[in-house]
């Protein structure tokens, strides 16, 4: 999509041309076309059969940036007549196949035989739904969503969604690192029609007044995007509290680029360790890896680096495994969103397998040393971060109103809460297109997100946001897959019925979670899960121990978003029980 250009957002466009029917009379005369050739450039007159059979009449017809009559050097859209839209394809088939490509020049043959992307009829006249990110949400969204419905937009720098559960276990090679990713086009094969597209690219900002986004590309170029209804999946970034060194020396665990890197430099510390001519000290630094956290994420770590040290590295370094240590600082207290029984089984499990667990809050650290705040210096090789989360820039960048942790802020629709007309702290009124971001001071990943929302603004009535971006002043959910999971279902659901009733249109029954139950695997086969007993909320069905650790592998397993991906981690885990973890290094 081609926004229209303004003075404030993008640079002037350069218009786009198409081959005009007169231009197949002025090719110089050739041979008659082969069966080859015309089979070649079948796809281009299929392109222009379906643009006559789903864009007739001028006025759904695409549009093409052209000269404005009232001002020099500005350019504006005008629709393509049926004929321009029939003969485009056929322009270009016989153009192609009628025009010898060594008798014509080279600036002839690229207008002839090339085309780009804005020259395909792409218009439906459905909706556009834009999607930014490709995590949980918006995975559950794309999947659940119907292209017969929507014309669709995804724009992320990663083109496929990652099974958070399971990083983990591709941190130390119980799963091949592919394992854990499935591409956005296996869960939406829709994003292969020409109408939909994939833009590997970052959001930059959202201006809701022009309906537009503006993105960048890997390698510098900014475009924009036009839609009717976007969806804001951006997720959220590792939160380091602002303690000195955190952000340049740990290593945090996301993404699967995040857990490959982990995988490497624990086989590089391994192999610096076995190089002699250590002294001691440095030795055991190298092999001591701390881990910051210890929630779900943390624990399942410290998990598999137990089973890594005890079923792997003991068979090929035993030197190495006996010095090898692995250590979890936590705040609080370790699975604190656990009952307390499972909590001191998560612990006494942990203790076994070699963990040593230290209550703490980090004040700060180095490349080499972990400081807490009573003083207690922690020498380290490698530091895994898993404290939780925090907004990432874009979303505190975005015009709408925040939480006071940063987040956007939600109604019980999805839809993202405006900013206020009146400063709630300054009694200034905003104006217009305001888009300050409040200053970092205010915002406070302990603070307290409950609150009313009728000191903020309106609902934007096409603009919802979902995942660990956003939440409900009134009724916060943490930052977990299955909220994201079930928000995303919600609204492919509703936006579904809004196409088919009216763009306004909203369900009498806002979005309501409802609780899966927690698991987590503490290593030793074991695991942890607990259940709401006869949907209260206070009443819980607790398990641990094996059947625990079965039940948490088969959950994970059929929740994966594709059948080759389930059957790819079942072919890990069996090809890990017979021969044991990836112990490569490239």
């Amino acid at each position: 999509q081609v926004a229209e250009p303004s003075s404030n957002l993008a640079p002037r466009p350069v218009p786009i041309s198409a081959p005009s029917p007169l231009h197949i009379a002025a090719q110089p005369a050739a041979d008659p076309p082969t069966m080859a050739a015309l089979r070649q450039r079948l796809p281009d007159l299929l392109r222009g059969l379906f643009a006559l059979k789903h864009n007739p009449s001028p006025l759904h017809a695409p549009t093409l940036l052209q000269p404005h009559p009232a001002a020099h050097g500005s350019w504006h859209r005008a629709p393509a007549t049926g004929a321009a839209l029939a003969a485009r394809p056929l322009a270009r088939l016989l153009s192609a196949t009628t025009s010898p490509a060594s008798s014509a020049p080279a600036e002839q043959q690229s207008e002839t035989a090339s085309f780009s992307a804005d020259s395909i009829p792409l218009h439906t006249g459905r909706p556009r739904l834009v999607v930014l990110g490709t995590g949980w949400a918006a995975a559950r969204v794309l999947r659940d969503i119907n292209p017969k419905l929507y014309d669709i937009t995804v724009i992320s720098l990663r083109n496929h969604m990652v099974f958070t559960p399971l990083l983990a276990s591709a941190t130390v090679g119980t799963l091949n690192i592919r394992s854990v990713a499935v591409h956005i086009k296996d869960i939406q094969p829709a994003l292969d029609q020409p109408q939909n597209q994939l833009f590997i690219a970052e959001a930059k900002a959202v201006f809701p007044e022009r309906r537009v986004v503006e993105c960048t590309s890997d390698d510098g170029v900014r475009f924009y995007v036009k839609y009717d209804k976007l969806a804001i999946c951006t997720g959220s970034q590792g939160s380091t509290f602002g303690i000195p060194g955190v952000q340049e020396n740990v290593n945090f665990l996301r993404d699967v680029k995040q857990a490959e890197l982990i995988h490497q430099k624990l086989t590089m510390l391994i192999a610096k360790a076995s190089i002699p001519g250590r002294t001691r000290a440095e030795y055991n630094r190298l092999l001591h890896i701390v881990i910051v956290g210890g929630g779900p994420t943390g624990v399942e770590v410290a998990g598999e680096l137990c089973d890594f040290i005890h079923e792997d590295l003991k068979k090929r370094y035993p030197d190495v495994a006996r010095a090898m240590r692995v250590t979890l600082v936590e705040a609080r207290e370790v699975l604190g969103s656990f009952d307390s029984s499972l909590r001191e089984y998560a612990a006494r499990k942990l203790i076994k397998l070699g963990v040593e667990l230290r209550k703490g809050v980090v004040k700060q650290m180095d490349g080499t040393t972990i400081m807490l705040q009573d003083g207690t210096a922690i020498p380290y090789g490698m530091c895994i971060w898993s404290t939780g989360v925090g907004p990432t820039q874009f979303s505190l960048s975005l015009p709408f109103s925040k939480t006071k942790m940063g987040r956007l802020a939600v109604d019980n629709f999805l839809r993202v809460l405006a900013l206020p007309k009146v400063d709630p702290v300054t009694g200034a009124v905003r104006a217009e297109g305001d888009v300050s971001k409040p200053p970092a001071a205010s915002i406070s990943m302990l603070a307290d997100e409950t609150g009313s929302r009728h000191a903020l603004g309106e609902a934007c009535a096409d603009v919802f946001a979902m995942g660990d971006v956003c939440a409900n002043p009134e009724a916060p959910l943490p930052a977990l897959a299955q909220v994201a999971e079930q928000q995303g279902r919600w609204l492919a659901a509703t936006l579904n019925q809004q196409a088919t009733e009216r763009p306004e249109w909203m369900p009498e029954k806002p979005f309501e979670f409802k609780s899966l139950g927690s698991m987590a695997s503490v290593g030793g086969r074991s695991a942890v899960l607990q259940l709401e007993a006869g949907g209260h909320k206070h009443s819980h069905l607790n398990i641990a121990g094996f059947m625990s650790w079965v039940a948490w592998r088969s959950a994970y397993l059929t929740r994966l978003g594709s059948i080759p991906k389930r059957i790819t981690v079942a072919f890990d885990w069996s090809m890990t029980f017979l021969f044991g973890r990836d112990m490569s290094r490239w």
